[in-house]
């Protein structure tokens, strides 16, 4: 079940984002491309910080402060 995730690109920029395992296919009719799986744990995916394409994953929680918890949940990317 997706789920979501705090996301960092790798410019540094932390976001949200309804992160989908990479074992699930998913295909909807009409819909545009969002990222390209990579690998099971990163993408290549358009950061909504800066509007720029870049490599993202999926940093540990538990590092990050809560400053950079509450600057990712200001930015969401939708669904990837």
């Amino acid at each position: 079940m997706p789920q979501k995730s705090i996301v960092q690109c790798s410019a540094g920029h932390l976001y949200t984002a309804t992160w989908i395992p990479f074992y699930t296919a998913t295909w909807i009719p009409f819909v545009g491309i969002k990222s390209l799986r990579l690998t099971p744990s990163t993408r290549y995916a358009r950061c909504p910080v800066e509007k720029h394409w870049a490599v993202v994953s999926r940093p540990d929680p538990s590092t990050l402060t809560e400053e950079q918890l509450t600057a990712a949940q200001s930015h969401d990317a939708g669904w990837m």
